[in-house]
């Protein structure tokens, strides 16, 4: 399934520094593989169900930096992710999934050693 993700700058930081351990991945390909290790967690309420992923300002900021490809379950249970946890309503399908990328994005920021490739 292929979409528009939607970040924002702080995210493109944290992926500039994956990209820096993973020099000859591209960011895409990165991104896909982070998202693909963060559901092989299954503990959803690790990354989701934290209140830093309750939106305080600025949710709607992010804007749509590059197409993924994502397979389609992995879209789907993204989806599901999403539907589960009580975050703000976004006008899209994409900033839906999106948002859900984003959290797992923070996660990866500041808990580095849960999630590698």
């Amino acid at each position: 399934m292929k979409f528009n993700l939607s970040l924002k700058e702080t995210h493109l930081e944290v992926i500039d520094d994956l990209k820096l351990k993973h020099p000859d991945t591209s960011i895409e390909k990165l991104v896909k593989k982070y998202v693909e290790s963060a559901l092989n967690i299954e503990d959803y309420d690790l990354i989701f169900g934290t209140e830093r992923e309750r939106c305080g300002g600025g949710c709607f900021s992010s804007e749509p930096q590059f197409e993924l490809e994502l397979e389609e379950k992995d879209y789907s249970k993204l989806k599901q992710i999403y539907d589960k946890y009580d975050f703000d309503k976004y006008e899209t399908e994409e900033e839906e999934i999106s948002k859900t990328i984003r959290c797992i994005i923070n996660f990866i920021d500041d808990e580095p050693d849960k999630i590698s490739i």
